[in-house]
């Protein structure tokens, strides 16, 4: 038997799947992840699909503008709240 046919044989008998599990399955819970996923579904909400699709260029303006002031306003008191 050559060394061809055993390693063939070999891994017809151990299987060649790699198991990787998905990112659900890694999933602790824990805060920062929850924060993660909101941010990303906001993101994937907001920024993709409601300036391209239901909204016109002013209403796209003025929530952009919205929100970005919502962040700004929100992450300077986060960061007065921690360091003050």
């Amino acid at each position: 038997m050559s060394s061809q046919d055993f390693i063939k044989a070999q891994k017809l008998s151990h299987g060649t799947f790699v198991y990787r599990p998905t990112d659900e399955e890694l999933s602790t819970g824990s805060l920062w992840e929850k924060l993660s996923n909101f941010g990303e579904n906001l993101y994937w909400m907001y920024y993709i699909h409601l300036p391209y699709y239901l909204m016109t260029s002013g209403d796209a303006f003025g929530l952009h503008s919205f929100f970005l002031a919502m962040f700004t306003l929100g992450l300077f008191g986060l960061v007065k709240y921690i360091f003050l």
